[in-house]
């Protein structure tokens, strides 16, 4: 089964997810790993020239912790990234997929196309109902170890950091910018990753000159090295 409750750590995603990524377990791990990386880099490229940033600053996102982190651990944070791309419709999907990415594209979901992404979202949940069961109570019943590790930059804060996600929401809604939606994303999971923070640094990034970008990344990755010590 794809939801497993004795396991100590398991899958949460949707099923459409690892429906989506099946054709990659065919193939060899180094091969399947290695697409998988590449697909991440075209990913963020491409997220990064939507949100008019050059050559320099895509490089700067590229060596991120959350960019290394990603390609380390075969995360797939750069793709459901690249989600945004996608049309509008199927943001409610993508935001779905892995919430505390990209959750807050939900919000920037225009009116006029709300019915349709509703629609969508409800036929592909009705299918993996049908395929997979009742794989919401499944996820929910699954242990989340991940929650409570070292990994989660959002361990001991909970739920103190929502406000912030809330602000980034209200400030995207309000002035219609996708990139503030993105931003809000990892602030209203009760779980991030370092790979979490792909979107906002990518935000970060086109928002700052190319000089400010490079010292917070140079201070960002000083952190890193800290708590590594």
């Amino acid at each position: 089964p794809l939801y497993r409750e004795e396991a100590s750590t398991g899958y949460y995603n949707p099923p459409w997810l690892a429906v989506a990524l099946s054709p990659l377990g065919l193939l060899p791990h180094r091969l399947g790993w290695a697409l998988l990386s590449v697909a991440s880099l075209v990913a963020v490229a491409a997220v990064v020239r939507r949100w008019g940033g050059g050559l320099t600053k895509l490089v700067l996102v590229m060596l991120s912790p959350s960019m290394v982190y990603t390609l380390l651990h075969g995360q797939i944070d750069a793709i459901i990234l690249s989600g945004i791309l996608l049309p509008q419709e199927w943001w409610m999907i993508v935001g779905l997929t892995k919430p505390q990415v990209v959750i807050g594209l939900v919000f920037g979901i225009p009116r006029a196309k709300l019915v349709r992404a509703l629609l969508l979202t409800s036929l592909l949940l009705a299918a993996t109902l049908i395929w997979f069961g009742n794989w919401p109570l499944q996820l929910l019943r699954q242990p989340t170890p991940n929650r409570y590790d070292g990994y989660n930059l959002w361990l001991g804060l909970w739920p103190f950091q929502v406000p912030v996600g809330i602000f980034l929401i209200l400030l995207g809604f309000t002035r219609k910018d996708e990139r503030w939606l993105v931003s809000a994303s990892p602030f209203l999971f009760p779980y991030a990753a370092i790979s979490s923070l792909l979107g906002p640094w990518a935000v970060a990034c086109t928002l700052l000159t190319e000089w400010q970008a490079a010292i917070v990344l140079a201070s960002w990755w000083g952190a890193v090295i800290f708590r590594m010590l």
